[in-house]
């Protein structure tokens, strides 16, 4: 987390529980217990973002973003649009992190440069068959 982001961290610490992370350097938070707190800390905040852009949502965002798709779908079945053969409806939000495929309907996590060369570069492993 660190090494990814250290201004959001250190805002995150401000933010969720007041201390500055200068406390790690100075040995005045041991960093056993700065790793703890920010292992731990909520969903909301903006590290989990950095490293994860699906987790820029909270639940209730996406909640309503579904709910707001789902009337989206039943309004659109009533148009004469959707009565057409092979009519798709495309009115889905889309949501943070995924990447919109058109030609197959569905959606594709996102992933930049360095976190593809990462997981191309990760140790592969053969199955077995028992």
């Amino acid at each position: 987390m660190l090494a990814t982001a250290p201004d959001a961290l250190e805002a995150d610490f401000q933010r969720f529980y007041g201390l500055n992370t200068d406390l790690i350097w100075t040995g005045e938070l041991p960093a056993n217990r700065a790793a703890a707190l920010a292992a731990n800390l909520p969903r909301q905040s903006i590290i989990w973002q950095k490293l994860n852009p699906r987790l820029a949502w909270d639940d209730q965002t996406y909640l309503l973003a579904d709910i707001r798709d789902s009337l989206a779908f039943l309004a659109w079945t009533k148009t004469k649009e959707a009565s057409r053969k092979g009519a798709r409806w495309r009115g889905q939000l889309q949501r943070p992190g995924t990447v919109r495929r058109e030609a197959t309907g569905g959606e594709a996590v996102a992933m930049d440069d360095e976190q593809l060369a990462a997981y191309l570069a990760a140790p592969r492993t053969t199955i077995r068959e028992a």
